[in-house]
């Protein structure tokens, strides 16, 4: 079936205010709260970072009974649901409400031993690392709400907030629910700043997004929610939604401009680009991701439709941009408004785009959302205020199950035949790495998370004729409940002593979920659909929906999906199949 998907309500609770009008206003008025921090506890260097007043957060969380014992980010994400909910007629306790939360790091600064993590579980019902789970917070805020449905979580690096809009579309269209809350969240602390650091990658001055001085991202944080509705009709619509890998390089985007050309494309190749008021783009400020973002607009043949970044106002607020950023262009668009790009000021980039330094006006009723991100995952959604059906095929599709691979500490199952192994744990991996699969060094530089995801695919595709070709009919689709926490683990570790503090962007890079659904598609060249999802325990319901959701996709033919969990390097189960479409 297919379903108008309406936005008919949002919050955005950020630096800069306390609703999406306040937001806007001041964007409008080019203002940004991006400045250098020298305080953030166990920072080597001072970091430019747009941070929330925690006092004041406190002050409206009260407000709300907002728990106590709920962390920082777990308070930002109720509270900016809440204040979403008082403007939509959406029963949050209804089963035909969904939830849907996107985040990269969720409540990782739990990690860190110098945090007193027992003030945010009174009751001492789990441990720090079971705490910091994002799965764990899910429950949390779903209770809260007194939502009774599983909450799913997209962890899909930079674009998961795009991601999230699009799943949570793909729930309407299917009928799975009559309306779906979205909220994108992530706060920055010593992990994730220390990280980008390790990189090289955050300037010592505002952004300047697409300018030929740019030399570095600034971060931020907030806490951004739109609430979807296939029932209800509000003033915007989402109308096509496309995740694409570039199959590239993990930290790195593709020097063609491959994914993003690729999510334009399958969103608006029979479109007439002089409809759209503008594409809101990722816009980071690093070198790459512009250069790349320019050249896969020239390719979609988008080089004269206005673009803009909002960059330069938020800084980069990771699992939050998606959404916010949807947010701040909905506004813009229906105000008739093609909003500044903050620090630009001359071209940068080598295919020129339509950027300007300055606010100017449209008549136009629709635009895109561009994101990118590690992994080498790229997302785009089409927002329209002309009322439009969700551009999808219909979710039930007969699919077949190829092969099967269960992986565990101490066996490897294929297709219900034991393999012969040597060692437990990852020992086994590694030994079964090299007996079964060997070529391919990279392997030996995955984490663990990654290397198991490796294997089990690796495993499942072993007698596929023809591999290695670029495809983009096959997606990469996981679900686990621990993400990433092995190696995050093994990060902390590196930032925790402040007499041996050395982050590494070695390590720092497999801290995200999605990294394992990025290594699959470079050592296969996929250059369709990749996605992590994260859930509070194994869910062969939510699994199975959101799976064949996936189907609604009309490039998607086939798929490498199931669960893929790792808690230390002795702890590890992987479920993972082949499916495609039923001949």
């Amino acid at each position: 079936m297919a379903r108008t998907v309406s936005v008919i309500a949002d919050n955005i609770i950020s630096p800069l205010g306390m609703s999406s009008q306040q937001n806007y206003e001041s964007v409008l008025q080019y203002r940004s709260e991006v400045r250098l921090h020298a305080d953030i506890e166990g920072l080597a260097e001072p970091a430019m970072v747009s941070m929330l007043d925690k006092g004041s957060i406190a002050v409206e969380a009260s407000r709300y009974s907002i728990p106590e014992s709920f962390t920082f980010f777990e308070t930002m994400v109720a509270l900016s649901i809440r204040k979403a909910l008082e403007n939509a007629d959406v029963d949050a306790t209804s089963p035909r409400t969904g939830l849907v939360l996107s985040t990269t790091k969720g409540n990782v600064s739990l990690l860190d031993l110098r945090q007193d993590y027992r003030k945010y579980s009174p009751e001492n019902d789990c441990d720090r690392e079971q705490r910091s789970l994002v799965g764990e917070s899910a429950l949390r805020i779903a209770s809260y709400l007194g939502n009774p449905n599983t909450p799913l979580v997209v962890s899909n690096a930079c674009i998961s907030g795009v991601c999230a809009e699009i799943v949570a579309a793909r729930q309407i269209a299917d009928g799975a629910y009559d309306d779906v809350i979205v909220c994108g969240c992530d706060v920055q602390g010593l992990f994730i700043i220390s990280g980008f650091q390790s990189f090289k990658a955050i300037s010592s001055n505002p952004c300047r997004p697409f300018d030929s001085e740019r030399d570095g991202l600034n971060l931020g944080e907030a806490a951004s929610t739109v609430i979807l509705s296939g029932t209800k009709n509000g003033k915007w619509h989402i109308a096509a939604g496309a995740i694409r890998n570039d199959a590239n390089h993990i930290s790195g985007p593709s020097r063609t401009g491959e994914g993003s050309f690729r999510c334009l494309d399958a969103i608006y190749s029979d479109k007439d680009v002089n409809d759209l008021a503008f594409v809101g783009v990722h816009g980071t400020s690093t070198l790459y991701n512009d250069e790349m973002e320019s050249i896969a607009l020239s390719r979609a043949g988008m080089s004269d439709v206005p673009l803009n970044a909002l960059k330069g106002n938020f800084g980069h607020t990771m699992g939050s941009a998606g959404v916010l950023e949807s947010i701040i262009s909905m506004k813009a668009a229906e105000n008739g408004v093609v909003l500044a790009t903050k620090g630009f000021q001359s071209m940068g980039v080598s295919c020129p785009v339509n950027v300007s330094a300055e606010h100017r006006i449209t008549d136009r009723r629709s635009f895109i959302k561009l994101l990118s991100g590690f992994g080498g995952c790229n997302a785009a959604a089409l927002f329209t205020m002309d009322e439009k059906e969700f551009e999808c095929d219909a979710a039930s599709k007969e699919l077949e199950t190829i092969h099967e691979v269960v992986i565990t500490p101490e066996s490897i199952v294929l297709d219900e035949a034991t393999l012969p192994s040597e060692g437990e744990g990852k020992q086994m991996l590694d030994a079964a790495f090299k007996n079964y699969v060997g070529g391919y060094a990279k392997y030996y530089k995955m984490d663990t998370l990654s290397r198991l995801g490796f294997l089990a695919s690796e495993l499942l595709l072993k007698d596929e004729k023809e591999r290695f070709s670029p495809r983009d009919d096959r997606a990469v689709v996981l679900f686990g409940s621990t993400s990433s926490l092995c190696n995050d683990r093994n990060y902390q570790a590196t930032i925790q002593d402040p007499q041996n503090y050395f982050p590494s962007p070695a390590l720092f890079v497999y801290t995200l979920a999605n990294i394992v659904t990025g290594e699959i598609a470079i050592r296969n060249k996929y250059l369709g659909e990749t996605s992590f999802y994260i859930l509070p325990a194994m869910d062969e319901d939510v699994m199975t929906g959101t799976f064949k959701q996936t189907f609604m996709d009309k490039s998607v033919g086939s798929a490498v999906t199931g669960w893929l969990d790792c808690r230390s390097d002795s702890l590890f189960e992987a479920r993972l199949k082949l499916v495609r479409l039923k001949k």
